[in-house]
């Protein structure tokens, strides 16, 4: 599998709260886009990706396990930042979202919690492998609004579950199957709240190097107007 990475703070903000982490060696990629006044929703995002990663470290243990495997550690992730924000009175209420992506064998499982999403590109169609939790999703789902609507929507930041901000968090798990060809992507909303997806797929379809990719995707989100963070993984499987 080829893969690439990229997060910029982008041209708005004036801090990168969002982290990311790539572990091929386990199979591990996740992005975190964290929340919080006076830089605490930076540590959000970083100490969810460093228990996640410690988590599947330190358990991995044959890739029969890997779903429940993956639920432990977002939970574990959950309660590194929970912890630490009772801990410190300047970060309370600080959280952050996660998406994380564990490979094994043909097998793909993806956890998340808040609104970064996970795409599929397969012979040229785009798809969701993950579920927002979010104001303007449910609006979604109860045919309120339209996914155009959701792009203009006032509210389309407000989150309806998120990392940390409990001590259990509920935590969506799906599984897949993976077959060369496919395209995989993970981002944070500095890129999905601005950019279609048709649009997202049609980059992701390019037959040039994945670096080339996500700087693209950078770059488009940027031109429709993003003014958040953005932090992008694109995993290509051969």
């Amino acid at each position: 599998m080829q893969w690439s990475k990229i997060t910029e703070r982008g041209p708005v903000r004036l801090r990168n709260e969002d982290s990311l982490c790539t572990c091929p060696e386990l199979g591990l990629f996740a992005v975190a886009d964290g929340m919080g006044g006076h830089k605490a929703g930076e540590i959000a995002s970083m100490l969810a990706l460093k228990a996640l990663e410690n988590h599947c470290r330190q358990n991995q243990n044959g890739s029969g396990w890997l779903k429940e495997l993956l639920a432990e550690a977002v939970a574990a992730a959950n309660q590194a930042v929970y912890e630490n924000s009772r801990q410190n009175p300047e970060r309370r209420g600080m959280g952050t979202t996660i998406t994380a992506c564990q490979f094994g064998g043909q097998n793909l499982w993806v956890a998340n919690v808040g609104d970064s999403r996970a795409l599929l590109l397969r012979n040229g169609k785009i798809s969701k492998l993950t579920s927002d939790h979010s104001l303007v999703q449910e609006l979604i789902n109860g045919g309120g609004i339209t996914e155009a609507d959701a792009f203009k929507h006032p509210k389309r930041n407000v989150l309806t579950r998120a990392l940390g901000i409990a001590p259990l968090v509920e935590v969506d798990v799906y599984e897949y199957s993976v077959i060369a060809g496919d395209r995989i992507l993970i981002c944070t909303d500095g890129l999905s709240a601005f950019v279609e997806e048709k649009r997202i797929g049609e980059l992701m379809g390019l037959s040039v190097a994945p670096a080339a990719v996500v700087k693209l995707l950078l770059d488009e989100a940027i031109t429709a107007g993003s003014n958040d963070n953005i932090t992008i993984i694109y995993m290509a499987v051969e």
